[in-house]
């Protein structure tokens, strides 16, 4: 006798289109409200029950996390007859033996674990609370053997530690959901689904006051999560940041600019280090970047000589760390600043107060009274232009941001700043032939009447 179940389940219009996709990898993100939690437990349930056997993995920040959405979500939804659940190993296990495992990451040592794993779908929900280093190993998992097809799925609100690799890999590749990306590594199709809280009729209904708290929020809040504004987010920790503004074309740096360097030491993590340059009216210029991981301390200084030929460089600042005497990478019981020293780079200590930095920072992003921003970035330094607007505020002291970022450029536009960089004087007045001439008249016809005299 065939029993009939039922689901109570009736997606909206924007999770059909979600749960429609054939995309290898799909995000489905914008406004709070959209529906998106629900929408990814369901997602696996489909996928969990069209492969027998499939090994599906749900991923929050904490287990707090995973049953306060996911895990109440599951048991809500999901028919009772269609699975049984361990509390104590938090799995869900199908009728027909598919498993589904929900699990938290909240650091690259949490993701690490699952390394060398075999996974058919990969969930994360709230994915910009992830870095992408932690869902790059998801996704090295991301394979099966049964011949299944690997399905990523993501949900997420625009803010949080991963906004900038969410937003630019999949919510500006796809022109904020208006085309299929391929990714060029893998060929695999890639895709983002925008959401509002206006595609969930379901919570329209229910609460439709929801609507009303979300437009009386602060203006960044109100526009992340109401409107799934994607250029601010809340926690952002330097909303002055506009692209539009700060970035610029590279130009030829006038000779007469003064010009200096700036570095954030680091070999396991990555080096970062700047070429700036400041004008006649106090405008800074970012105007280089040599961004790199894992290279020798002397093969860095070397490199920095030879992009820096041809340049007058004032003085180059360093973190206090290139000045301790331990962990160098070339010399036993030398300094990082010697090695520098000793390959043309003699390093001075940088100013490293961090909160009056970052204040600083906010200073030069405002505009000048030629309308300008008193710091601008060449477009060429990817890496500075990538990971300022990332920066999020440090839950514990809301002054500072998190250090637990990738702020290796960020700290080393502080130092730069925190040097008191001062402006160019005017350039100097070439001469003109005809100038030199009248001046050599003038000076020998003085010397004539002094004869005469």
């Amino acid at each position: 006798m065939t029993q009939t179940i039922t689901i109570d389940y009736e997606p909206n219009e924007k999770q059909a289109l979600f749960h429609a996709s054939d995309a290898d990898q799909l995000v489905y993100g914008g406004a709070k409200g959209g529906g998106k939690s629900c929408a990814i437990v369901m997602e696996a349930l489909a996928y969990g029950i069209e492969y027998p056997g499939a090994k599906i993995y749900l991923f929050r920040e904490t287990y707090d996390d995973l049953e306060a959405n996911l895990i109440s979500e599951m048991k809500a939804k999901w028919p009772s007859e269609l699975y049984k659940y361990n509390e104590s190993k938090h799995i869900a296990t199908l009728y027909n033996g598919t498993k589904v495992m929900f699990r938290f990451i909240s650091s690259k040592k949490d993701a690490d674990r699952y390394q060398g794993r075999s996974m058919d779908f990969v969930g994360v929900d709230e994915l910009t609370k992830f870095d992408k280093a932690w869902i790059q190993i998801l996704l090295s998992c991301l394979r099966s053997p049964k011949g299944f097809p690997p399905r990523f799925r993501g949900t997420c609100n625009p803010g949080g530690r991963g906004h900038a690799w969410v937003k630019e890999d999949f919510v500006l590749g796809t022109n904020y959901g208006e085309k299929i990306l391929i990714d060029p590594i893998t060929g695999g199709k890639m895709q983002f689904i925008p959401a509002s809280v206006y595609d969930n009729v379901v919570l329209m209904a229910n609460d439709p006051n929801y609507v009303k708290r979300l437009e009386h929020l602060p203006e960044n809040e109100r526009r992340a999560f109401l409107h799934g504004d994607w250029d601010i987010f809340s926690g952002q920790y330097f909303t002055e940041w506009m692209r539009e503004k700060h970035v610029i074309k590279p130009f030829d740096i006038p000779d007469h600019w003064r010009r200096w360097r700036s570095m954030d030491w680091g070999f396991n993590d990555n080096c970062s280090v700047g070429w700036y340059a400041a004008d006649e009216d106090g405008h800074v210029y970012k105007y280089r970047q040599l961004y790199v991981r894992e290279m020798l301390a002397s093969d860095i200084a070397k490199k920095v000589v030879e992009l820096s030929q041809g340049e007058k460089i004032r003085y180059t600042v360093a973190g206090h760390d290139c000045w301790q005497k331990r962990g160098n990478d070339n010399a036993q019981g030398e300094s990082i600043a010697e090695t520098f020293a000793q390959n043309g780079v003699p390093l001075e200590k940088a100013d490293i107060s961090r909160i009056v930095g970052w204040q600083r920072l906010r200073e030069y992003l405002k505009d000048a009274p030629d309308g300008k921003p008193w710091f601008m970035v060449f477009e060429n330094c990817a890496d500075t232009i990538r990971t300022l607007p990332m920066m999020i505020y440090d839950e514990k002291n809301v002054e500072d941001l998190d250090d637990s970022l990738e702020d290796h450029a960020v700290d080393e536009t502080r130092y730069s700043l925190m040097s008191r960089p001062l402006k160019s004087k005017a350039a100097p007045q070439n001469e003109s032939k005809i100038g030199k001439f009248k001046k050599a008249a003038i000076k020998k016809s003085k010397q004539h009447t002094k004869r005469l005299i």
